[in-house]
C-alpha cells in the first residue's frame, strides 16, 4: 500500500546469499528498492559485522561502511583507506569510496543542504596549523592537507578543523577550532574559510569542484559553542557555529564580555560584532540556537523564546508552559524556522515573520521518545507508553500529533514514530513492549510492522518488515538505529 502523501525513506540490511555481501533494502513512498554491497575484503565475519548507516538529512542518499573491528561505541581505528559507499536514492546508484585511513568516524557529515558528503583530514605533523615566528603567515587547511609556507619556522598548534553547513545553500564553512570536551569551539584569530559545492541538479560533466567564496581571521579574543541544535550529525563540529540558511554569514559566541556574537559575512575583511556586551542577559551565546534570516537570531532561555534583529535591536518572545527536561529543538529543512515543542504537547513556531503557538494543550505522556518534525517544521510527532492494560491483556501505546489544529492523541498499541511530512502524514513501526534501551536509546527489540498515520487519522500497515531489520550504527559514537528514516 502507498501512503497517501509525501515522500519517506527506511533503510535496512540483510545477508546476501554471495559471500559477505550486503543487501540495503529501501522503503521508499510504497516502492522497495533494494542495493547490493559487496564485501571489500570477503572473509569468515564479513557477513555478520554492523553495518554504518548514516542517512543525509534530506533522505537523498545514504553513507554504508562495514565496522572494522571496534568496539560497540566506537568503530575503531584502519590502516590504509576506510572503504565505504554512497547509495544514492534519487538518481539511484551506489558510488564507491576510499576515506582517508584513521579517519574518525564523526569527522565525516553530510551538508545540511543535502547532496554533498563532506570530511575534513588534517595535515601532517610537520604542517599543522601553525602560528609562525618572524613575520611567516601560515596556510592552514581547507578541507585537505597543505603545506605551510616556511615550515622551518612554524611550531605545531593543537586547534583542529570543523565544518558547519547552510540548511538552504549549497555552503559549507571550515573553521579553526579547539578541542573541549570531545567537542571544538572556536578558536581566537583562527582562520575560517567558506566554500561552496556543487549541487547534484548542476551535473558533474566535469570533476566536482570546491569553490573558495571567502575567508577571513576570527576575532583574537576567547570564543565560545552555541546551542547544539542545527547539526547535520554528533560530530565534535555541532554547535561550533551558527550559519545563515542561505550560507551568506557564521555566527561565533563571544566569551570575553566584549561582545556576545560576533558574525562574519562572506566577502567581509573580518568579523563584527552583531550583540554587543550591553544587549539584554538573554542574548548570551549559550541561549543562541540558531540564525533563521540574515538578520534574525533566536535565543531561548529556559522556557522561554526570543527573536532578535541584530540589525535594529528589536526582539520579541513568547514563554511556553511545562519543563525544560521535556523540551525539544526541532528545525525546518531549510534552516528558516524552528519548532519548540514539549512532550506534554505544547509548541511554538518561530520564523522570520512571527512567534506562531501550534498548540496550548498539556496531557501527560509516559516514556516519551523524542519528537520527529516535518521539513516545514509545522507537525511534530511522537509516541508515549502506558501503564494500563487493555481488555485484551495488550499492553497500550499513544501517538501524539501537534500542528496548528492543535494536539492530537491516538491509543493503540506501541508504536515508534520515524518520520512526518508536510502534509502531516506520520511514518510508524509498531513495538513488542515498551521497553527502552538507554544504551543504544532506542526500543531494544527489533521493528515489527511499518505503518502510515494519515493527516485524517486513518492508520495503514504498508510494510511487515521482513526480515527483521538489523541493528545499524551511524557516523557518531554510540548512535545506533535499527531503521534510518527522514521524510521529504
Amino acid at each position: 500500500m502507498r501512503p497517501a502523501h509525501g515522500r519517506r525513506a527506511r533503510c535496512g540490511s540483510r545477508r546476501s546469499a554471495t559471500r559477505g555481501a550486503r543487501t540495503l533494502a529501501i522503503y521508499d513512498a510504497g516502492r522497495f528498492v533494494e542495493r547490493e554491497l559487496l564485501a571489500a575484503d570477503p572473509g569468515p565475519e564479513a557477513d555478520v559485522q554492523p553495518l554504518v548507516v548514516e542517512l543525509d538529512p534530506r533522505g537523498q542518499g545514504a553513507l554504508i561502511r562495514a565496522d572494522d573491528g571496534g568496539w560497540q561505541h566506537e568503530l575503531g581505528d584502519s590502516f590504509g583507506t576506510l572503504r565505504a559507499g554512497y547509495v544514492d536514492l534519487v538518481g539511484e546508484r551506489t558510488l564507491p569510496l576510499a576515506l582517508p585511513a584513521r579517519l574518525a568516524p564523526d569527522a565525516t557529515g553530510f551538508a545540511l543542504a543535502g547532496g554533498a558528503l563532506w570530511w575534513t583530514a588534517g595535515c601532517p605533523p610537520s604542517c599543522s596549523w601553525c602560528r609562525c615566528r618572524r613575520g611567516s603567515r601560515p596556510r592552514p587547511p581547507a578541507s585537505h592537507p597543505r603545506s605551510c609556507r616556511s615550515p622551518g619556522r612554524c611550531r605545531p598548534a593543537a586547534p583542529r578543523s570543523g565544518a558547519v553547513g547552510a540548511a538552504d545553500a549549497p555552503v559549507v564553512f571550515i573553521l579553526q577550532g579547539v578541542p573541549e570536551d570531545g567537542f571544538l569551539r572556536p578558536g581566537p584569530n583562527g582562520h575560517v574559510l567558506a566554500l561552496r559545492y556543487p549541487r547534484p541538479s548542476e551535473g558533474y560533466d566535469a570533476a566536482p569542484a570546491l569553490t573558495e567564496l571567502g575567508s577571513a581571521r576570527l576575532p583574537d579574543v576567547p570564543l565560545a559553542r552555541t546551542q547544539r541544535v542545527r547539526c547535520a550529525g554528533p560530530g565534535p563540529s555541532c554547535g561550533l557555529a551558527a550559519v545563515d540558511p542561505d550560507g551568506r554569514a557564521l555566527s561565533v559566541g563571544g566569551a570575553d564580555g566584549s561582545c556576545r556574537v560576533w558574525r562574519w559575512a562572506v566577502g567581509e575583511p573580518e568579523a563584527t560584532c552583531a550583540v554587543a556586551a550591553d544587549a539584554p542577559e538573554w542574548t548570551d551565546p549559550s541561549h543562541l540556537i540558531a540564525a533563521i534570516s540574515p538578520r534574525q537570531y533566536v535565543f531561548r532561555d529556559g522556557l522561554v523564546v526570543r527573536r532578535y534583529d541584530h540589525t535594529t535591536g528589536e526582539h520579541d518572545g513568547r514563554p511556553l508552559i511545562g519543563d525544560t527536561s521535556e523540551l525539544f529543538t526541532r528545525a525546518s529543512a531549510d534552516g528558516r524556522a524552528l519548532l519548540f515543542v514539549t512532550t506534554r504537547g505544547a509548541a511554538l513556531r518561530v520564523d522570520e515573520a512571527r512567534l506562531e503557538l501550534l498548540s496550548a494543550e498539556q496531557a501527560p505522556c509516559v516514556g516519551g521518545q523524542p519528537p520527529v518534525a516535518s521539513p516545514n517544521a509545522r507537525f511534530a510527532a511522537w509516541t508515549c507508553a502506558s501503564d494500563t492494560q487493555d481488555v485484551g491483556g495488550l499492553t497500550a501505546g499513544e501517538i501524539v500529533r501537534v500542528s496548528s489544529a492543535g494536539m492530537e492523541r491516538f491509543q493503540g498499541v506501541p508504536m515508534w514514530a520515524l518520520a512526518i511530512d508536510d502534509d502531516g502524514d506520520l511514518l510508524l513501526h509498531s513495538r513488542d513492549d515498551q521497553d527502552f534501551s538507554l544504551e543504544l536509546l532506542l526500543p531494544p527489540a527489533a521493528p515489527r510492522n511499518l505503518y502510515v498515520l494519515t493527516a485524517d487519522g486513518e492508520l495503514a500497515r504498508v510494510d511487515a518488515l521482513e526480515p527483521d531489520p538489523e541493528l545499524m550504527r551511524g557516523t557518531g559514537p554510540a548512535v545506533f538505529r535499527w531503521i534510518a528514516a527522514q521524510a521529504l
